[in-house]
């Protein structure tokens, strides 16, 4: 999408974002070109060959069982951090081409924390807190996690800082995906897409009338495992597809069929649901050097 805007000559006056959406407008601010484009293919790409692994061991396990392991959360953000520290070329907000922020939120006010000074690689890590997946950051007495959580597309705050043309960039989808609920995790993971959902077509109520929103399609609808990153090559180039021809014709291409992750075999299915439901849980701990073997 990025590749598009910058082929079609559309330079952003100021950038926002969350999550992954914060690494990436992060990295742009900092490169406003081709060139910062050309970065943010290196880094998905050293990340979709496995350099670094942001989630070693999660692709041998089932996601029950991962949810089911004690302690804060499943990875650490270790690999991430050193990724952002080797190829963001601004490590302070004031260096910055373009100004720009992003947002945690912080989990006992329920309240969004906005950065936009200070040191970059922090804010970015709490700004992609994800629960579950990674821990919650401290910062100034709070604990932070995941932008997204309270909302996905931040419009509102371009809107506060004077933007009246904007371009969103949504690097998931929030098209409606009928699923069976076979599983209790079935029955959450639908309650939660319902809610962004929600919270997406609330907060394109809420744009002023003298606002213009371009919302840039992402050319697929993947069907993704959370830790899969894969096919980031072949997402990137739907993307930029679809994300020039909407540019070219203002119409919104429909979503093509992306990538599909491999699906868990029938013997990684029942050792999943065997120990899914076990109460010892250090128990689990065994079963990645298993599937391994």
């Amino acid at each position: 999408m990025l590749r598009a805007l910058a082929d079609a000559g559309v330079v952003p006056d100021l950038i926002v974002g969350c999550s992954v959406g914060a690494i990436n407008g992060a990295a742009f601010a900092a490169e406003p070109d081709e060139r910062g484009v050309e970065r943010l293919d290196r880094i998905w790409g050293r990340i979709a060959d496995g350099d670094p692994d942001l989630m070693p061991s999660s692709r041998f396990v089932h996601p029950t069982v991962q949810m089911a392991r004690r302690g804060e959360s499943i990875h650490s953000q270790s690999r991430l951090e050193q990724l952002l520290d080797e190829e963001l070329t601004a490590k302070t907000f004031k260096q910055l081409r373009i100004p720009f922020s992003c947002v945690a939120t912080d989990v006992d006010a329920a309240e969004e924390v906005w950065f936009d000074q200070g040191r970059i690689v922090p804010a970015l890590l709490a700004s992609a807190a994800l629960p579950a997946v990674y821990p919650a950051r401290r910062f100034a007495g709070r604990t932070l996690i995941d932008g997204g959580v309270l909302r996905e597309i931040h419009v509102h705050r371009a809107v506060e800082l004077g933007a009246t043309d904007l371009y969103v960039l949504h690097v998931g989808h929030l098209d409606q995906r009928p699923k069976d609920v076979q599983r209790p995790f079935d029955g959450a993971v639908r309650a939660y897409w319902t809610a962004r959902r929600y919270r997406f077509v609330d907060d394109m109520r809420r744009v002023p009338d003298h606002c213009i929103v371009h919302r840039m399609p992402a050319g697929s609808s993947p069907v993704l495992r959370f830790d899969d990153f894969t096919r980031g090559r072949e997402l990137a180039a739907l993307a930029y597809e679809a994300g020039a021809s909407f540019l070219q014709t203002g119409r919104r291409p429909s979503p093509v069929l992306g990538p599909t992750s491999d699906q868990l075999d029938e013997s990684q299915e029942e050792l999943a649901e065997q120990f899914a439901d076990e109460t010892d849980l250090d128990r689990v701990e065994g079963i990645t050097e298993l599937e391994r073997r």
